[in-house]
């Protein structure tokens, strides 16, 4: 018995344990992410329950991570888009609306509880990403910016690939929050998944197991036929968002 191997598999069995029990977390390593690429911007993530009510939230803001126990008082902040039909083309992805023509400056109105990140006479401008579940955002991930400091072409081209990786931990977080149900898998495909899931490689997973790497093959080329995924990133994805 390798007793090393088995103490580092129960570490690492804790560590993700941890980690996915605890949302705010998640969304704190978000906004260390995001502000890491622009660190002039303020960044914010949150998730979004069922009943439309904003759950656990994250904020980065002059230098300091920190979690936030209520999104806003009063009276909710208007939003463009309908959150519980969002648009195709601004699911799961990096968007500055005011770039693409979603709305203009204008939205951000002295009320807008933006402005007491930026100060109440500065002109705003952000890149968002809206996380979605069956076309009801369940997660927000932004980075909001002063305009006349504005985003460098390099930091937005860092700020997408980053919210496309945060993408999967974004919906894990509202998962936890909001219990959206998974997929019920037979036993040996949730176990590849999983490790999948991980970042595992087949022969890796194969080994862990104690099968052929052809039969790990065998069972995700079945489970990418019946999901539709492309890729293993996106065969993850549908499982934890149930299929």
């Amino acid at each position: 018995m390798n007793m090393h191997r088995i103490r580092d598999r129960v570490a690492d069995a804790k560590a993700a344990a941890e980690m996915l029990c605890d949302t705010t977390t998640v969304l704190l390593l978000a906004v260390d992410a995001l502000t890491a690429a622009c660190p002039h911007g303020s960044a914010l993530a949150f998730t979004r329950r069922p009943d439309g009510s904003s759950g656990p939230a994250a904020l980065r803001a002059d230098g300091t991570a920190l979690p936030v126990q209520a999104m806003r008082k009063g009276k909710p902040a208007r939003w463009i888009v309908d959150l519980d039909h969002v648009p195709v083309w601004q699911q799961q992805t990096w968007v500055q609306p005011m770039r693409a023509g979603v709305h203009g400056p204008d939205y951000f109105s002295s009320a807008h509880p933006v402005r007491n990140l930026i100060g109440p006479k500065a002109q705003p401008d952000y890149g968002r990403m809206m996380v979605c579940h069956g076309g009801r955002m369940i997660a927000w991930a932004g980075l909001y910016v002063v305009t006349r400091n504005g985003f460098r072409e390099s930091q937005q081209i860092a700020l997408a690939e980053i919210a496309s990786q945060l993408a999967l931990p974004l919906r894990i977080a509202a998962a936890l929050d909001c219990d959206i149900p998974r997929v019920e898998l037979a036993p040996r495909q949730h176990e590849i998944v999983t490790r999948v899931g991980l970042g595992w490689t087949n022969k890796r997973i194969a080994h862990e197991l104690d099968i052929s790497p052809a039969t790990v093959k065998t069972v995700l080329e079945r489970l990418f036929r019946y999901s539709g995924a492309g890729n293993r990133a996106a065969l993850v994805d549908w499982w934890r968002r149930g299929g």
